[in-house]
């Protein structure tokens, strides 16, 4: 009887980690969840994740290193979801944090994050990221496009929960319910005519360069991923007489991780001189829409509040996820 409880608790939880974030990859011989990209940002998300050849906001550090150059104020950004919603005894969720200072004449741009699955009271996944990027522009003025090379290092941390049966299992948890590592992700972005519109821009990373072990007894490799993205945002639009669409922007990125790919398309735009944004998406496994409301309450203090809301297309009686984040800009554009 205690075994069979015992199982029962064990796959509860495993259950419960795979459906977290939507990751769950069935092959005839492969089932992964640590670690996997889950889009942070709520704008972002808002965009299908096709977000790897803009990535110019505080959720940059995760998604395209480089991206951070593009940040012209110092920025705090606070990020949580509610993930699923509708399904019966599941309470999954994500927080996120980032500061991002931008580049000026002695040194790059730079930001820390801190990114945070948790699964009830069972399983989290903590990772903490240190990251620096340059615009190449400013050793080589005479680069036409604009080139920026980003670096993060990361810190990854995960531990499990367990009940008084589940302590029972030496075999999986015989020498500890947490497990660390380090790795690093790395990042190019160019955009052609900076500063003007039309653009395009062209981003690239690559994800845990080093493929670290996160398994307790045995091994759990956090695979490679690599993103390319292409963006086109052609300037303003007048849809109708007295609306005009602002810094319409569309974008395509490609995901591979460990042979599995993932194709997302984006679109946003802005209303009111930048003050509401829309945006909708997509990818392999989700539909996704979005807004924004961004505005000046100070004369160096901005704030900018991101709503997204993703449809998933292999996970069934479920309600959607729900992400909300809160970006702070701080001093005003002429001090950076």
């Amino acid at each position: 009887m205690m075994v069979k409880m015992l199982k029962k608790k064990l796959f509860l939880l495993l259950v419960l980690v795979f459906v977290a974030v939507n990751v769950v990859h069935y092959t005839s011989d492969e089932v992964y969840a640590a670690f996997k990209d889950s889009g942070w940002g709520a704008r972002s998300a808002g965009m299908g994740g096709a977000f790897c050849a803009i990535a110019d906001d505080t959720s940059a550090p995760l998604w395209n290193p480089a991206g951070i150059t593009q940040v012209r104020r110092p920025e705090a950004n606070f990020m949580y979801a509610k993930l699923f919603a509708g399904l019966e005894t599941v309470s999954l969720g994500l927080d996120y944090f980032s500061f991002v200072f931008p580049r000026n004449r002695y040194t790059g741009a730079w930001g820390i994050s801190w990114a945070n699955f948790s699964c009830t009271d069972l399983y989290r996944e903590d990772t903490i990221s240190i990251t620096y990027a340059e615009r190449l522009n400013d050793f080589f003025p005479r680069l036409i496009p604009e080139v920026s090379l980003g670096l993060s290092v990361k810190y990854l941390n995960h531990g499990y929960t367990l009940d008084e049966y589940a302590k029972l299992d030496t075999d999986v948890f015989g020498e500890g319910t947490s497990k660390y590592a380090f790795t690093g992700d790395a990042g190019l972005l160019v955009k052609s005519n900076p500063g003007r519109e039309p653009w395009i821009s062209i981003g690239a990373s690559v994800k845990n360069i080093i493929e670290p072990d996160v398994g307790l007894r045995t091994k759990d490799i956090v695979p490679m991923e690599t993103k390319f993205g292409v963006a086109y945002r052609m300037g303003d639009f007048k849809l109708f007489n007295a609306l005009v669409m602002e810094d319409v922007t569309g974008a395509f990125d490609v995901t591979l991780r460990d042979k599995d790919w993932n194709y997302h398309l984006g679109w946003e735009s802005w209303f009111k001189r930048r003050t509401f944004g829309l945006r909708a998406g997509g990818n392999n496994r989700e539909i996704t829409i979005g807004l924004s409301y961004d505005n000046e309450i100070l004369k160096s203090l901005g704030i900018q509040f991101d709503y997204a809301f993703i449809l998933p297309l292999q996970i069934e009686e479920t309600w959607g996820s729900h992400r909300i984040s809160l970006t702070v800009r701080f001093g005003s554009l002429g001090k950076f």
